[in-house]
């Protein structure tokens, strides 16, 4: 799978929502687009998705332009974007039933269909509640599942932890991580949680102001620890060096990520009392920059 984006602008009246993004993203796993709402993530995923026309530039999916030919991209793509709304009357079989039908899949397997995307997201026993009865978090779990029906390649999932509780977004991610082990799939997906970034992500892109400001792919990161405990933050290390240092601990920048034993044991021989070491990184003061 190839997404480019080249010279990508939007425009609402004098808002610039995205200005000139130009990126490609190829390959399996899954990327996340992280920034402040506001920053451009939705419109984005909008354009990827056809919901919208870009001002400027364009997006291209296994070489085709999605502006040309939307259908063809769109038969192998589910989306989530913004918050899913359903017809209250209906039930989540119903939805479910209704989105296989319209992608295709026949009615000797849609039963099955139903069945493997509700399972895949936890949803099984609500099929049958009517979706005006769905909590905030339940219309999320079952926008997911109709971006999963008829297994496309590419998912664009724009905050699918949206408006769910701690143990349902703990879950969520759960079956986020277990879906990129697929190597016949991509998932892009938004969110302005940056734990949530950091824990899933195998390629991190911060927006800022409808720009990308960082890319984890083309940026070379840091290899970062943060030391807890008594530490000599006046000894000079051979293998790192301090940058931040505060009540109980320390952050330092390794100079070589397979050194790490030998910094652990510098940190003793200097009369440091280490509890713990974390591995730390910079993405924080990248997503906080103004």
């Amino acid at each position: 799978m190839e997404i480019e984006i080249s010279s990508l602008s939007k425009n609402y009246g004098k808002v610039q929502a995205l200005r000139n993004i130009n990126l490609k993203i190829s390959g399996n796993g899954l990327v996340t687009f992280l920034g402040a709402n506001g920053a451009g993530k939705t419109t984005l995923f909008k354009i990827l998705t056809s919901i919208v026309r870009p001002s400027s530039g364009y997006v291209r999916v296994n070489g085709i332009n999605i502006d040309s030919d939307p259908r063809k991209v769109l038969s192998n793509l589910g989306s989530l974007v913004e918050e899913p709304e359903f017809y209250p009357y209906l039930t989540g079989r119903e939805v479910l039933e209704f989105t296989a039908k319209i992608r295709g899949v026949g009615k000797r397997d849609l039963e099955a269909e139903v069945q493997r995307v509700s399972g895949l997201i936890g949803i099984s026993e609500y099929l049958d509640r009517k979706c005006g009865q769905y909590s905030r978090g339940m219309k999320q779990r079952l926008g997911v599942a109709v971006a999963l029906v008829g297994n496309p390649a590419i998912l664009v999932l724009d905050e699918p932890t949206f408006g769910m509780d701690p143990l349902g977004m703990l879950e969520m991610r759960k079956i986020l991580k277990e879906m990129k082990k697929d190597n016949d799939r991509l998932i892009i997906m938004s969110t302005h949680l940056l734990d949530e970034a950091r824990e899933i992500s195998d390629r991190i892109i911060i927006v800022r102001r409808g720009e990308i400001k960082y890319d984890s792919q083309t940026t070379e990161r840091k290899v970062l620890v943060k030391v807890i405990g008594i530490v000599n933050a006046d000894h000079e290390y051979k293998n790192g060096r301090v940058i931040e240092s505060g009540d109980g601990y320390c952050i330092f920048e390794i100079y070589d990520r397979n050194q790490l034993p030998q910094f652990n044991n510098e940190l003793l021989s200097s009369g440091s009392r280490v509890l713990y070491i974390n591995p730390a990184d910079d993405l924080e003061k990248e997503f906080t920059k103004e």
